[in-house]
């Protein structure tokens, strides 16, 4: 993501963030995140991988996603606000269909074991890129989200290991892993940035970016942001930036 996008991106989440309803939003999405799609994943992968070692790799990652969702969901809990989020904002919905519906196919072979991890590693990528943003965000209003968010990028590092090992052990050669994971990568940079201006337009409507004149920057923000080039993480634009030196 550029930098001007990434400046835009935390001062939209610090205002989101000031309210006890804004940071309801974005606890209850990032839990929605944490939660959907992944378990799928990790079930199935589990009956195609035959290594005990990675076997436990997968069943300490869905362990470590579970937990998480618990964890947010604790937090939600305290701001007082019940909220779920809304289906037009899911973003593993979105990135699924820009892969062509891989959630709902079995994972076959070898190949399918790489394609899913390669998956959930785009997802890692983001969470990795997008969570500190939301943690400086949360810090001067609820410092305790903030701290539950920075135990939770821990573990996404970690997982971004787990994830590159088992698509490198079961791909079918180097060259299709690395064709793959810039597909997905590429899909996944759409996906977010349409659920960007999605969850934009959603929080306008609904006030909680203020209302009137308070909210007329985030108005032309969004407006500007439907016109821009997807954002990509900073994992998938270090490979372009090393060709181009």
């Amino acid at each position: 993501m550029p930098r001007l996008d990434r400046s835009v991106q935390l001062a939209f989440t610090r205002r989101l963030c000031s309210t006890p309803e804004g940071r309801a939003h974005v606890l209850a999405q990032v839990a929605d995140a944490e939660s959907s799609g992944e378990g799928q994943i990790f079930d199935r992968a589990l009956a195609r991988v035959e290594d005990p070692e990675l076997q436990k790799l997968i069943q300490k990652h869905r362990a470590d996603e579970i937990r998480h969702e618990e964890l947010l969901r604790e937090r939600l809990r305290r701001t007082g606000i019940a909220l779920t989020t809304p289906p037009e904002l899911r973003i593993i919905d979105r990135l699924d269909h820009e892969v062509g519906g891989l959630l709902d196919k079995p994972i076959a072979g070898g190949r399918g074991v790489m394609e899913a991890y390669l998956l959930l590693q785009v997802l890692e990528e983001r969470a990795v890129s997008s969570y500190p943003i939301i943690q400086r965000a949360l810090l001067p209003h609820d410092p305790g989200s903030a701290a539950t968010f920075e135990v939770i990028l821990d573990d996404e590092r970690r997982h971004l290991k787990y994830c590159r090992a088992i698509s490198q052990r079961y791909a079918p050669s180097e060259a299709i892993l690395q064709e793959t994971l810039a597909r997905y990568r590429a899909a996944e940079a759409r996906a977010f940035r349409a659920n960007q201006l999605a969850n934009g337009r959603y929080v306008l409507a609904h006030g909680l970016m203020g209302k009137g004149l308070r909210a007329l920057p985030w108005r032309a923000a969004i407006a500007l942001g439907s016109v821009r080039r997807p954002a990509l993480t900073e994992f998938a634009r270090a490979p372009l930036q090393q060709a181009a030196a």
